[in-house]
């Protein structure tokens, strides 16, 4: 194995995150800032043209990326050179996670959270292109995403930057899997072949294929060209019709016919992602774990516990204003506010707040019956929702600590009341 240099400029380099063809990348720390930071940096090779192409790709991504700030595109903060080596100093996402990960069957995330994340990118997509700055190489490996689900487009490397001719990498570039037919013809291309791309993207996030697939290159540019993808509703049956829509019209062959801006695509993305009720969190099985063990009223369960409860429940998104049980309803799910805040009503009256960690629905969860009252998300929040009874799926040591985490919650909130009618009593 190469030794790890233990620095390039000003910054710790501590380990390698990936390597390329053209590059690799460091977790590194920023000592001036105190922040931990991506490093990549150019290979050094004997070939001549390699090397020119490495520096002229690493110029180039970051002056496109670094003209850009937006909340989804993974952040340039500085380029430079040291000793001659070209280096360039992003923003760490941790875990190193892609959209590569979520395109196999085995592996698909809820439709709702792929429009969220497809979404995100169309988002981006829609600024980089008003700044003039075409990706050019949208694929699921150049797409980041957070712990917290966010996406964060990546790898300007090939990015064309419109209106300006300096360090500018022509020819035929992309991946072919992605890539749209103009791309595929070598011709001139603009916003819109970045939007074919992220469709072709959308489509293997759920189907988990390509939408155009051959064993050779020429093959798959035959199918580019002139061939439409297996419908999507053949291959799942919970897709819906007006996703499936704007699917097609992303992957239009003709321009007239596909979507000319990113704004128009997040214009149709948010129709039906405001028919969705309950959106899922992206978060992988691990962060779940993680994130329901820092809730006050998991504290204490151990993480084979924790595991259990993940399988048995299910995380739901809802805006603000939604209701997310209401008076009457005769379902027994039991809630742990993950984020946000929901608030308890009865009878139009709004009688408590409940922040992130506590719980409710717990009287119908434990004995059967039509619920008292109705609970509104008071900001955006993410509950987790367990519907059957502990009994059928908790291991015994997990049921009592159900049983003692329920009867704590009960416990405080009989004191609460007692103080509240105390209270009453003493101003009549």
């Amino acid at each position: 194995m190469t030794e790890i240099p233990k620095k390039i400029g000003k910054y710790d380099l501590l380990e390698v995150l990936g390597r390329g063809a053209m590059g690799v990348v460091y977790r590194g720390h920023d000592p001036y800032v105190d922040r931990p930071v991506a490093i990549k940096v150019a290979t050094n090779t004997d070939e001549e043209s390699t090397q020119s192409t490495a520096r002229r790709m690493f110029i180039n991504e970051a002056r496109s990326a670094g003209r850009l700030d937006h909340p989804n595109v993974l952040k340039v903060y500085e380029a430079g050179e040291d000793n001659n080596q070209p280096y360039m100093v992003m923003e760490y996402i941790e875990g190193g996670d892609t959209l590569r990960n979520y395109c196999s069957k085995e592996n698909l995330l809820p439709i709702p959270t792929v429009m969220r994340i497809v979404r995100q990118t169309a988002d981006a997509l829609d600024y980089a292109h008003t700044h003039g700055v075409l990706h050019r190489d949208i694929k699921p490996a150049n797409v980041m995403l957070t712990k917290e689900g966010v996406a964060k487009i990546g790898d300007f490397g090939i990015a064309c930057r419109l209106g300006v001719d300096q360090t500018q990498i022509v020819g035929w570039f992309g991946s072919p899997l992605y890539m749209s037919p103009e791309q595929a013809r070598d011709q001139d291309i603009s916003a819109q072949s970045d939007l074919f791309s992220l469709g072709a993207v959308l489509y293997e996030m759920l189907a988990g294929a390509p939408p155009f697939a051959a064993k050779g290159l020429s093959g798959l540019i035959q199918k580019v060209l002139h061939e439409d993808p297996p419908p999507l509703t053949d291959i799942r049956q919970d897709v819906p019709d007006l996703l499936w829509r704007i699917l097609r019209k992303m992957l239009e062959k003709d321009l007239v016919r596909r979507y000319r801006t990113g704004a128009e695509l997040v214009a149709d993305m948010d129709l039906v992602l405001n028919d969705t009720r309950n959106l899922p969190m992206v978060l992988s099985d691990a962060q779940k774990v993680e994130s329901i063990g820092a809730l006050a009223f998991f504290a204490g369960f151990p993480a084979n516990d924790l595991k259990e409860i993940n399988k048995a429940s299910t995380w739901e998104r809802f805006a603000l204003g939604a209701a997310i049980c209401s008076e009457g309803d005769r379902d027994k799910g039991f809630f742990v506010i993950v984020e946000g805040a929901v608030s308890m009503v009865i009878n139009g009256v709004r009688l408590r707040d409940l922040e992130a960690g506590e719980c409710f629905g717990e009287l119908e969860y434990l004995a059967p019956s039509v619920r008292s009252a109705t609970f509104l998300a008071n900001r955006d929040t993410t509950v987790l929702r367990i519907e059957r009874d502990f009994k059928e799926w908790a291991a015994l040591p997990c049921q009592l600590r159900f049983g003692k985490a329920f009867q704590s919650v009960l416990t405080d909130r009989l004191r609460a009341t007692t103080k509240e009618l105390a209270r009453a009593l003493r101003t009549v």
